[in-house]
C-alpha cells in the first residue's frame, strides 16, 4: 500500500475515534489529591463508570468511548463533594473548580451545553431555597392574613420566574437532549383558568411540549419516569371526580402520551413503568389502555397468573355490572339483611379489617359521609373480614359506627367473599337499589364526590 494513502487512512481513523470519544477534564485548584469518581444516571440509579487521581497540577481526566450512554453524569471528588453535568454531543467537556467548594465554585470552560445545563441547575437550587424560606414563613400566618397572601404571590412569582428562565436556558442548548433534560425539570405555567382542576388539565396538555421523545437517550434522565407519573397525577384532582371519571380521564391522557412521536425504547420504558405501577390497582380503563399497546407484552406484571386471574374476576365487578345479592347477619340485629331489600337509593358495601391501617383511617371518614347523606337515600353495609370478634366490636363501639355492621370472617369459599372478590381491604362498591354496581370508589373522598353528584 502507498505510504501516503496508509497515512491518510490512519489519520482519518484516529480522527474518527477521537470524535467518537468524550473527554471530561476537571481542573481543581488547591487540589489535595483525592480520588474522583465518575457515575452515570440510569433513571434514578447511579452506576459507577470510572475513577482517577489528579495530575500534579490538579487535573482529573475521564474518557468516555462512543458506546457510553448519553445523559446526566455525576462526578464525586473526595468525600461528598460532587456535581452533575450532561454528556450529549460534545467531544470535550472542561470544568474548573476549587477543592473546598466543588459545586459552588464550578465553572464551565468548554461545553456550551453544560454552561446551559449547569446554569439551570444553579437556577433550580436558588429557586428551591427561596421557596423553602417562603413555605417556612407561611406557617406563621393564617391563610386569610395579608402577609400570607403577599408570601403566596411572591411564591407564584418565583415559580413563574423559574419556568421562564428555564425555558430561556433550554432554548440556548446545542442539543435536544439538553433541552429535554431542562424541560423535564420544570412545570408548565398556565394562566387561562383560575379553577384548579382546569389548570391542571391545561398543564397536562402542555406537559410534553418541547421534549424530544424520539431521542432514546431520554430514558436515562433521572427526571423522565417521575415526569410521566407527575403527568398522570395532575389528572387525579381529588375531590372533583368519581373513581370512574378519574380512571377515564387518566386513560385518555395516557393514550395522548403514547400517541406522541416517540422512540420505541421510550414507549417501552413508559409502558413498563406504568404497567408495573397500575397492575394491582382498580384503574381498569388505564390497565386496558396499557394492554392495547404491543410493548405491554414485555411487562412482567401483566404476564403473571395472579394478574390475569384478578382481571378476569374483576371484569364482572365493574360499574354497570350486577352486584352479588347477599344475605348477612347484622351485628346487634336478629333478622338477616338482604342487599336487594334496601330502601336506599345507594348502598356502599365496604369490606374492611381492624388490622388494616387504611381501614382504621378510612372507615371513620366514611361514617362522617354517611351521617351527611343518610337522610338523602344513602346507606352503608360495613363488613369486617376478621376472625377476632372482640377487636371488631371494640372498634365499632369506640368509633360509634351506628350503621349496618357485619362480621364475615375471611374464607375463600364464602359466597360473599367470592361474590365481591375480596382480595384487599378496604374494598368498596357503590350499589343502587336495583343491585347494580354504579361505582368502585377507592377512597372516602370518591364516595363523597359520587353522592354529591347523585344525591343533591
Amino acid at each position: 500500500m502507498n505510504i501516503k494513502i496508509f497515512a491518510t487512512i490512519a489519520s482519518a481513523l484516529i480522527l474518527n475515534i477521537g470524535l467518537a470519544q468524550t473527554t471530561i477534564i476537571i481542573n481543581v485548584k488547591q487540589s489535595i489529591g483525592t480520588k474522583a469518581k465518575l457515575y452515570s444516571y440510569h433513571g434514578k440509579e447511579n452506576v459507577a463508570v470510572d475513577s482517577c487521581r489528579p495530575s500534579a497540577n490538579g487535573k482529573y481526566q475521564f474518557v468516555l468511548d462512543k458506546n457510553a450512554p448519553k445523559g446526566i453524569y455525576k462526578i464525586v471528588i473526595g468525600k461528598g463533594r460532587s456535581f452533575d453535568f450532561i454528556v450529549s454531543n460534545d467531544s470535550a467537556i472542561v470544568f474548573e473548580t476549587y477543592s473546598f467548594a466543588v459545586e459552588d465554585s464550578l465553572k464551565v470552560i468548554s461545553s456550551n451545553n453544560n454552561k446551559v445545563f449547569i446554569g439551570f441547575q444553579k437556577l433550580k437550587q436558588r429557586t428551591e431555597q427561596q421557596l423553602w424560606h417562603i413555605e417556612s414563613l407561611k406557617k406563621y400566618y393564617e391563610p386569610s392574613s395579608m402577609f400570607y397572601q403577599m408570601l403566596n404571590n411572591e411564591q407564584k412569582n418565583i415559580e413563574l420566574n423559574r419556568y421562564l428562565k428555564g425555558k430561556e436556558l433550554a432554548s440556548k442548548a446545542n442539543d435536544n437532549l439538553v433541552t429535554s433534560a431542562i424541560l423535564l425539570d420544570i412545570t408548565p405555567m398556565v394562566t387561562t383558568s383560575t379553577e384548579e382542576c382546569a389548570t391542571q388539565k391545561e398543564q397536562a396538555d402542555a406537559w410534553w411540549k418541547g421534549i424530544d421523545l424520539t431521542n432514546p437517550n431520554i430514558v436515562n434522565l433521572p427526571t423522565f419516569i417521575p415526569r410521566v407519573w407527575d403527568y398522570l397525577e395532575l389528572l387525579l384532582c381529588e375531590g372533583a371526580y368519581t373513581m370512574e371519571e378519574q380512571d377515564s380521564l387518566i386513560a385518555a391522557y395516557l393514550n395522548k402520551l403514547l400517541e406522541l412521536p416517540a422512540h420505541d425504547l421510550v414507549k417501552e420504558k413508559v409502558i413498563n413503568s406504568l404497567c408495573n405501577g397500575f397492575a394491582d390497582t382498580d384503574y381498569f380503563k388505564v390497565i386496558e389502555t396499557l394492554m392495547h399497546y404491543k410493548k405491554a407484552n414485555t411487562c412482567q406484571a401483566f404476564s403473571n397468573i395472579e394478574f390475569r386471574t384478578r382481571q378476569m374476576l374483576e371484569s364482572e365487578l365493574l360499574s354497570g355490572k350486577k352486584a352479588y345479592d347477599f344475605k348477612v347477619k347484622l351485628t346487634g340485629e336478629r333478622k338477616r339483611f338482604k342487599l336487594s331489600k334496601t330502601n336506599s337509593k345507594y348502598t356502599l358495601v365496604v369490606f374492611w379489617s381492624v388490622w388494616c391501617p387504611h381501614c382504621i383511617e378510612s372507615v371513620p371518614e366514611i361514617y362522617q359521609i354517611y351521617k351527611n347523606f343518610a337522610n338523602k337515600g344513602f346507606d352503608v353495609v360495613a363488613i369486617c373480614i376478621d376472625e377476632e370478634k372482640d377487636a371488631y366490636l371494640d372498634f365499632i363501639t369506640k368509633n360509634n359506627l351506628n350503621w349496618k355492621n357485619a362480621l364475615v370472617p375471611y374464607d375463600e369459599s364464602n359466597k360473599i367473599i367470592l361474590g365481591y372478590n375480596v382480595d384487599e381491604t378496604p374494598k368498596m362498591f357503590l350499589i343502587d337499589n336495583q343491585v347494580n354496581i354504579v361505582s368502585r370508589p377507592s377512597t372516602p373522598i370518591q364516595v363523597k364526590v359520587f353522592l354529591e353528584k347523585h344525591l343533591k
